[in-house]
Parts: structure tokens; C-alpha cells; sequence
């Protein structure tokens, strides 16, 4: 039995009174994403993720995608530099210590990711973003 483009296209487009939101339930999302953040400074493995809601690793990457619009290791990356780059401009913390408290277990390894996601060094950015924050600060 064939089935007709027209008939596929009403399975993939449920009507506006019925749209659902897709990916992780809110509440299995909501408890992930504060699973990332209270565990931000330790390694934090899909394995782990899937775990704290109670699902398999495969169908929790696959839904966190669908939710978030991108898989889990790019969205803890991304809390990661948000972290890094608040902590860059707000304190004087050596950068195996800002690296330590983003995740990262070598400065190395975070001055790499950093790099490639921000496109400046730490050392960098924290220079740069030192006289941007004087200027705001004395203004009016």
C-alpha cells in the first residue's frame, strides 16, 4: 500500500491546536539543565545525562537536540566559555584556576577550546575586555 505526499505531509504537520512541543518532556529538560549546572567544574559525560532522567543514551541525545538545537557536549561547551568569559571579566583568577572552575582539567586543554570558540585566547580576552569594563564602569 502506497501513501500519498499529501497524506505524509499531514502525519509531520499536526494541526495548530495540537502542536507539542518536541524533544525532552520540560520537566526531564528542566532537571538536565540544572544537572549541567550544578555539575559545570566536573566532567559530564551523555552517560551521566541520560542517567538523571532515566533514559537511554542514544534517545537522550537525540531528544536534547531536538530541544535544545544542539547535542549535549556543544551545549555544555557553550555554558563552559559563557562561564569562562564572565569569570575572564570579572576577576584576576590565575587561568589554570578559571580553567579548573569552567571544567577543564589542564589550561591547556581550555585555552584550545576557548580559542576555537571565541576566537581570542583567555589571556586575550581578559586584556581586551579590561579596558571596556574601566571605560563602563566611570561613565555617568
Amino acid at each position: 500500500m502506497q501513501t500519498s505526499p499529501a497524506a505524509l505531509e499531514g502525519r509531520a504537520r499536526a494541526p495548530a491546536g495540537n502542536w507539542q512541543p518536541r524533544g525532552l518532556a520540560p520537566h526531564k529538560l528542566h532537571q538536565v539543565l540544572c544537572f549541567i549546572e550544578e555539575r559545570i567544574t566536573e566532567p559530564i559525560g551523555i552517560r551521566h545525562l541520560a542517567a538523571e532522567v532515566r533514559m537511554s543514551q542514544f534517545h537522550f541525545a537525540r531528544m536534547f537536540k531536538e530541544a535544545m538545537g544542539e547535542p549535549p557536549h556543544e551545549y555544555i561547551t557553550q555554558v563552559r566559555m559563557e562561564r569562562a568569559k564572565r569569570l575572564l571579566s570579572s576577576s584576576d583568577l590565575p587561568l589554570r584556576d578559571v580553567a579548573t572552575r569552567v571544567g577543564y582539567q589542564t589550561q591547556a586543554h581550555f585555552t584550545g577550546v576557548f580559542h576555537k570558540r571565541v576566537g581570542v585566547t583567555p589571556r586575550t580576552f581578559r586584556v581586551k575586555g579590561r579596558p571596556l569594563q574601566e571605560v563602563e564602569a566611570n561613565s555617568p
